[in-house]
């Protein structure tokens, strides 16, 4: 099964029952009122589009009937397509590999809350980079939990990458700044740097993780977040964002049953793209994201 179809696999219950919902408001409204825009937000907000998101959306579309001067609701579908894949096209960012013209190390520090996959995003960037022939190094950064440390360097070997790690309680920055080192004595292309994944809710991890970014001078500052985690998902990109100013997005665990709209608020309220997806566990399952496939998953055909 293909990373496509292992991902509209995992969501066919979630998509049919949106796809539902729209239709009947697409095709049951008769007019649009009032109560046609207060159905899309109840359905909008019911897939995890956050609030403020929402009425972003819905104003949007307002205005747009109202220049357009469309009369009828069925209209309004593809209009409200257009409006979602406008609101999360950026432009392109090819993460692994995208920056190989350079022949300078390229330091890419990983952040995120524990648990939401970002040691397998990890392992799965590096795999690809491999994959791509580049020299890739991994920086145990997490050094709040020993689990972390084993996990990335368990991903380590089995990507046949390098792990440069301290032991628990150790300082993050010392471990990113032993990985620059080397990384740099070993001309390796990629190091990718894991981090404590409490941030969001400790606010004495907040200088800890400006610190490692003064220290790496990371190029890309990647957010991984859970997209079943719906509106945590969004607080804890904010917060991160906030924090440091991420460059882009991995959304992991797409692969579940996910209602799909937290990648639009995510991508909104940080101003950030999502780079990729992740469909599953295995080194291949992560793959560019498509801002189509969330219309399609909200019900929004073309």
């Amino acid at each position: 099964m293909g990373i496509f179809s292992k991902l509209k696999h995992g969501l066919k219950k979630t998509r049919l029952g949106f796809t539902s919902q729209m239709t009947k408001l697409f095709t049951g409204s008769e007019v649009i009122d009032e109560d046609f825009y207060e159905e899309l937000e109840d359905i909008l907000i019911g897939a995890d589009v956050g609030v403020d998101t929402t009425m972003k959306i819905v104003e949007g579309i307002r205005d747009k009937v109202v220049e357009a001067h469309i009369k009828y609701p069925k209209d309004v579908n593809q209009l409200l397509r257009e409006e979602l894949i406008a609101l999360l096209r950026y432009e392109d960012m090819e993460l692994a590999g995208g920056r190989a013209a350079s022949d300078e190390l390229q330091v890419i520090l990983v952040v995120g809350v524990n648990g939401v996959g970002k040691t397998t995003s990890i392992g799965k960037i590096a795999h690809r980079l491999k994959q791509q022939n580049h020299k890739v190094l991994l920086a145990a950064g997490d050094t709040f939990r020993a689990a972390a440390i084993d996990q990335l360097q368990i991903w380590g070997e089995r990507t046949g990458i390098d792990v440069v790690k301290h032991k628990e309680g150790a300082d993050p920055a010392a471990v990113i700044y032993d990985g620059l080192q080397a990384a740099r004595a070993r001309n390796i292309d990629y190091l990718i740097c894991d981090t404590a994944g409490r941030l969001h809710s400790n606010a004495n991890l907040v200088d800890e993780m400006k610190k490692i970014v003064r220290v790496a001078q990371p190029d890309l500052k990647v957010f991984v977040g859970e997209s079943t985690t719906g509106n945590d998902c969004i607080e804890q990109a904010q917060r991160f964002n906030d924090a440091i100013g991420i460059d882009g997005i991995i959304l992991a665990k797409t692969d579940v049953d996910s209602k799909g709209g937290a990648a639009i608020s995510v991508s909104y309220v940080t101003g950030k793209p999502i780079i990729y997806i992740g469909t599953g566990q295995d080194y291949n399952d992560l793959t560019e994201f498509d801002p189509k496939l969330i219309a399609e998953n909200l019900g929004l055909s073309t």
